[in-house]
């Protein structure tokens, strides 16, 4: 597959990055958008010497696995390494390049049976999950190590606590370390204390040594990536009729971790704060905060004099800050390359001088797209990047000498990308006044003064979450707007990571005011000519999908029928998980609190798909067959099962061909929107 997709490269950056538009745009098959990606998971080694992917089967082998794959990147004529899962039911679902010919891999495996208070399911009654598992590997792939569980604490554990171990635990990799020429630093779980661990790990002898132990109450923080010390803790503390997240600070390298009050911020009214950067040549921290506004902005912090900079050193008037982005090469380890930020995508201001003028150059030869750096050499003369859009999957590319580039990958190349709308980032007013943001993908083929057509509102889920652009590995933006309709995603009230004021806006709105925003989104579609007004339908997955039973169940509705995905209809449903402790009371439970939509069936008028995986331990089916057996008696509904799916990505081929077809069924036949 790698090979085959080789040879179709090394020509020129603007004929390579170019993309032509068809004058009909064709439907993309489910099948091309349901099977497994050629490539995927593509991560760099830090030291730049070796490749790992996920890719597809071979011809002949399980098409629903992916295969697990390296390559030397210092001679990149020589076939890859490829490994299989073992087992009839286990699979890789994702990889990452460590260092020194080492990977970290993750994969899962089915299991039934009682929870016994683990996991999720603990609380919502599931007995049907996944085992996910991560392991550590070299590039031939001849073992693979677990150290992310504390073996010594596991002796003597009785084979359910070995189960329910297996599946909470989610040590990973905290550092590459990229000086150190053995040594990783990770997070292991302590069965016996149920904490996380932070300890060194040497990739070459699989011996662990201690750094810092995790509390009930405290929890490393930010961990120097030139030496793996912890430099920053955090943990709760009850105040009053409040609480909040205290941060603790080394001085310097070295010296203990003490409690900086300035930095505390109150987790009731959502403040956030993470340390993002120690800057070691002039002994500060840079922190990323919305303590002091609307938006995160990045800030300078002193720990000796503890005091913030006057003015952000980083802030957007628009978006949420994320990160300060510095580089891991060997002669200019630590510098500051940038400040990333969350617009539609996630984008980079890049401030230093040679790297900035690359990756901007980059930028511009893939107009449209969003260009990720996968490596940077210490020479800049060798960089590896991803460049992908909401119309085109991610390919992979090498840059050599700064002028000769190179396709060493394509996600998916049998998708064209003419045949799939274009997102972009648009602003509409909802009926009190609320400015909201919202990802618009107009169908496939769209021009301005293009008669209205269909369209298709499609909220997150969440509800705490938000929208990002870019290739949607659902596949949903691709499968509808190439079959003609154009799409909206709506950050209504409630969405988080759009700024505070927009997160607490939807504080016990949900079913009520966040639903407007999604009706104000629909009306906004007909209003600037996108969407005929009898084409509408709403789509939604999880929290999208309560929002997609609340547009069933609302009168006068502006769609024409309604998908679920997943999804619950009792808030009380969505609280079960947070409102087991006062903090979660307190913190969680009533914004989180909205409309019990299943009180109001009997006012549906439009039909009613509902879809849920019996493997989803977060949203259990039985409360999608609750909703179902509420309202069709009342309209048309339809309720189908998607074995073993979860509840979030991945999902199965055979998951993705029969939950695509069955949505274009019924939006052709029952909704009507053919």
């Amino acid at each position: 597959m790698f090979r085959q997709v080789w040879r179709t490269a090394c020509c020129g950056i603007a004929a390579i990055a170019s993309t032509s538009l068809a004058a009909q745009a064709e439907p993309v098959p489910i099948e091309d958008l349901a099977r497994l990606p050629a490539m995927e998971s593509v991560s760099i080694a830090a030291d730049g010497s070796s490749m790992f992917a996920l890719i597809g089967p071979a011809e002949g082998a399980d098409q629903d696995r992916a295969v697990l794959a390296s390559w030397d990147l210092n001679d990149l004529s020589k076939p890859p390494v490829l490994a299989s899962p073992d087992g009839d039911d286990s699979e890789f679902i994702a990889v990452r390049a460590l260092k020194n010919g080492y990977a970290l891999t993750i994969i899962r495996q089915p299991y039934t049976g009682a929870l016994r208070g683990c996991s999720e399911g603990k609380t919502t009654g599931s007995t049907r999950t996944w085992v996910v598992k991560y392991l550590i590997t070299d590039q031939n792939f001849q073992d693979f190590e677990e150290p992310f569980i504390d073996s010594l604490s596991m002796r003597g554990v009785s084979k359910a606590t070995e189960i329910c171990m297996a599946m909470e635990a989610r040590g990973t990799v905290r550092s590459r370390l990229p000086l150190d020429p053995e040594q990783v630093v990770i997070s292991k779980l302590n069965p016996r204390t149920r904490n996380n661990e932070i300890a060194y790990y040497n990739l070459d002898s699989g011996h662990s040594s201690d750094i810092f132990k995790n509390t009930s109450n405290r929890s490393a923080g930010y961990i120097d990536d030139r030496d793996g010390e912890v430099m920053s803790a955090s943990g709760w503390d009850e105040k009053g009729n409040t609480f909040q997240l205290d941060t603790y600070l080394r001085a310097k390298k070295g010296a203990p971790l003490e409690l900086h009050p300035a930095l505390s911020v109150d987790l009731v009214k959502r403040q956030e704060l993470e340390v993002s950067f120690w800057d070691a040549e002039n002994d500060r921290y840079f922190i990323v905060t919305n303590k002091f506004s609307d938006k995160k902005n990045i800030y300078t912090y002193d720990p000796v004099t503890r005091e913030f900079s006057d003015e952000p050193v980083f802030g957007h008037p628009d978006f949420d800050a994320s990160f300060v982005v510095t580089s891991s090469a060997p002669s200019r380890f630590g510098r500051i390359l940038g400040f990333a930020y969350d617009a539609d995508v996630r984008k980079t201001e890049w401030v230093d001088p040679e790297v900035g003028a690359v990756m901007l150059g980059l930028e511009q030869a893939f107009p449209g797209q969003n260009v990720n750096a996968l490596y940077i050499s210490d020479d800049l003369n060798r960089i590896v990047f991803s460049a992908d859009s909401s119309s085109q999957p991610a390919r992979y590319f090498i840059l050599d000498d700064k002028s000769k580039l190179s396709m060493i990958g394509n996600e998916r190349p049998w998708i064209k990308p003419e045949d799939i709308g274009q997102s972009e980032l648009v602003f509409y007013s909802a009926r009190d006044g609320m400015k909201l943001p919202a990802l618009l993908t107009p169908r496939a083929g769209w021009q301005p003064g293009d008669a209205p057509g269909k369209a298709i509102v499609l909220p997150h889920g969440g509800p705490w979450a938000r929208d990002h652009g870019g290739w949607d590995s659902s596949a949903w933006l691709p499968f509808l707007t190439s079959r003609g309709y154009t799409v909206l995603q709506p950050q209504y009230r409630g969405s988080s990571g759009w700024g505070l004021n927009l997160w607490t806006a939807g504080d016990a709105q949900f079913g009520y005011k966040a639903q407007d925003d999604k009706d104000d989104g629909a009306a906004w579609l007909v209003s600037e000519g996108y969407a005929a007004e009898d084409k509408i339908a709403m789509f939604g997955y999880s929290y999208g999908g309560y929002a997609a039973m609340a547009a069933a169940t609302r009168p006068n509705s502006p769609y024409q029928c309604a998908i679920a995905g997943a999804g619950y209809a009792e808030s009380a449903r969505i609280n079960v998980n947070v409102d087991q402790s006062r903090f979660g009371r307190m913190a969680y439970a009533d914004a989180l609190s909205g409309r019990d939509v299943i009180k109001d069936v009997s006012q549906s008028e439009i039909p009613v798909l509902i879809f849920h995986g019996d493997r989803d331990v977060r949203v259990p089916d039985e409360y999608g067959k609750a909703f179902y057996n509420a309202i069709k008696d009342h309209t048309v509904a339809k309720y189908v099962n998607i074995p073993d799916m979860p509840h979030s990505l991945p999902w199965t081929p055979e998951q993705q061909r029969l939950s695509l077809a069955t949505i274009e069924d019924f939006l052709n036949n029952e909704c009507g929107l053919q």
